[in-house]
């Protein structure tokens, strides 16, 4: 049966693209089956070379002053060389890169978009004296972000699932976002935490220690935090939070959150502060910060978000190098693309864990920041071709991470379930469930066959006896109809409300093949099933197509059973099928 959905294009990825020298802020990120290599770098004018061999004859490319090259001339499986050369405003050139090696080899690239929050405040906190700043935002439209991720098919991670990514001892889902919260304000264990708990989502929580410190210490002698206009949480509720596991505790540096201190920003280098000074600092800091919230929870910090996001490509190597920090939490432009890419089975150490983050600023919705992170990289070439409908491992995903409160992550279906999630096929039935085993009957059968069909119109409006014409289900329900897919009842009656079939949808489903012209040669040999009589003669031919094309499946006691109910936990399975088992 040939697929009506565009196949998933391999990629090959650049496995030690990620290797970046001190004095020169581009990297080489990956390639596409179009053997396009993508260079990227800070905003700025430059011009890029390639040779053969490190040391060999560079030559000129092209230019760029988007931050982003696209090599076209690249070819699989050959090793290139690459320089690139910066140019201010004036045409000086600023600085040359040294050579940045890009071995090619046929790998995954995992992808992961992080945004930045800071407080989560009501008007009742503004009431009690809490600051509503620019940086705040109401819960209420925290909840729209979550409730905008569910629709969309993101699942939120924390950069300790990342790390173990990177680390080979788990995978990551196709839409991962890590919700990244900064300081460690009251508001998130008040506003933010419940509504992650409700819609089963994760969160990473970068605290500043000394803050949290000096609000616990307030508390336990008899102060409060009334009137204060920023409340920070406690260490009992932080362990709460963690233990809870919708909250993973990171680091925003003990004290170092503080703005010129003694000609400081931040954790950044001081302008002549030599590395061996700056080293002894985050050092100091880092063990700071390990013994309060390693000291309270049991967890080591293995994340740190920089304040102000102040940072350079030396301050990186030196945090990296003298801390057990893995994950650098930095700002939006961090990273030459604009999502954070990872080179799937290279090592951590090799891997650029430099993270970029977009904050999330009151008025403008998570959704926008997310669409804007994926044009911007498509519009340079990276990440163009992604294709969700084809994607292999659910099942190793779905096993990671439990998408729906019953949707156990061991469950035969979960994969599926997760598939359908992914893509938008079927979603939750309301307080983050998915109903696994309600049936599915006629109205949404047509829903689901129409999205098959990528949302099919049909002009002409023949109505039903049971329909007023205004249902969620009407207009799939009258494309079915009038194009044979699945037809209403001799009374007129479409009967939406009606389980289906086994062998019903089998038969509708074929019927919705036919209209799509695709393939219809396969057959396959239905006398194997112990009830095969059972099976209605008119629905025989559908039956045989549907089980040699891999969409339905026989059960584990040889029966087919054709009048058996449709679950909505095998309807998920029938449709992961139908689009990724094709030819």
């Amino acid at each position: 049966m040939k697929k009506f959905i565009c196949l998933l294009l391999a990629m090959i990825i650049l496995t030690t693209s990620f290797s970046v020298s001190a004095d020169s802020q581009i990297k080489v990120i990956w390639q596409d089956s179009e053997n396009v290599v993508i260079i990227c770098g800070d905003d700025g004018e430059y011009k890029f070379f390639r040779a053969d061999s490190a040391d060999g004859e560079y030559e000129y490319i092209g230019t760029s002053d988007t931050g982003s090259f696209r090599d076209d001339t690249a070819s699989y499986p050959n090793t290139y060389f690459y320089k690139a050369e910066k140019y201010d405003a004036s045409g000086k050139k600023i600085y040359e890169s040294s050579p940045i090696k890009a071995e090619i080899s046929p790998e995954e690239v995992s992808k992961v978009s992080v945004i930045m929050y800071h407080n989560f405040v009501t008007d009742e906190d503004v009431k009690s004296g809490v600051e509503f700043d620019e940086y705040s935002i109401k819960p209420e439209d925290f909840e729209e972000d979550l409730i905008w991720l569910q629709n969309n098919g993101y699942v939120t991670i924390t950069s300790d699932d990342l790390i173990r990514h990177l680390e080979g001892k788990k995978s990551l889902p196709q839409k991962a976002v890590i919700i990244s919260i900064d300081d460690g304000s009251w508001g998130v264990y008040t506003n933010a935490y419940p509504l992650l708990k409700k819609y089963n989502m994760k969160a990473d929580f970068n605290v500043i220690g000394a803050n949290i410190d000096s609000t616990w210490e307030n508390l336990d002698s008899g102060g409060t935090r009334n009137g204060d206009s920023a409340p920070y949480c406690t260490w009992e509720e932080l362990i709460e939070m963690s233990e809870s596991g919708v909250i993973n505790l990171c680091s925003h540096t003990y004290g170092l959150h503080v703005y010129n201190k003694e000609k400081r920003i931040g954790m950044s280098m001081m302008e002549n502060e030599t590395a061996e000074n700056f080293a002894k600092t985050v050092k100091k800091d880092y063990e700071l910060s390990v013994s309060c919230i390693e000291g309270w929870t049991g967890k080591k910090p293995e994340t740190v978000a920089y304040p102000y996001s102040k940072r350079s490509a030396e301050s990186d190597e030196i945090v990296l190098g003298n801390t057990g920090y893995k994950i650098l939490m930095a700002g939006e432009g961090a990273r030459g693309t604009a999502a954070n890419y990872f080179v799937k089975g290279c090592d951590i150490e090799n891997q650029l864990t430099l993270m970029s983050r977009p904050c999330r600023m009151d008025g403008t919705p998570i959704g926008t920041y997310l669409e804007r992170i994926d044009e911007k990289d498509a519009q340079n070439g990276v990440n163009k071709n992604t294709d969700f409908l084809n994607v292999k491992d659910t099942d190793e995903i779905a096993s990671d991470y439990q998408i729906f409160d019953d949707v156990a992550k061991e469950s035969w279906y979960s994969g599926s379930v997760y598939y359908s999630y992914l893509n938008g096929l079927m979603k939750g039935v309301g307080n983050n469930n998915f109903a696994p085993n309600d049936n599915i009957n006629r109205a949404m059968a047509a829903t689901l066959l129409n999205r098959l069909a990528v949302n099919a119109v049909q002009e002409s409006d023949s109505g039903f006896a049971d329909s007023e014409g205004s249902e969620w289900w009407y207009a799939s329900a009258v494309w079915a109809n009038e194009n044979g897919i699945l037809t209403a009842f001799d009374d007129k009656e479409f009967k939406p409300n009606q389980p289906i079939k086994r062998e019903l949808l089998a038969k509708a489903m074929y019927n919705c093949a036919e209209y799509l012209k695709l393939d219809m040669s396969g057959k396959a040999d239905i006398t194997r099933f112990t009830d095969y009589r059972s099976i209605s003669e008119e629905n025989k031919e559908a039956v045989s197509w549907a089980v040699a094309n891999g969409i339905f499946n026989g059960n584990a006691d040889g029966t087919f059973n054709p009048a058996g109910n449709v679950t909505r936990a095998e309807m998920s399975m029938v449709l992961r099928n139908w689009l990724c088992k094709g030819e």
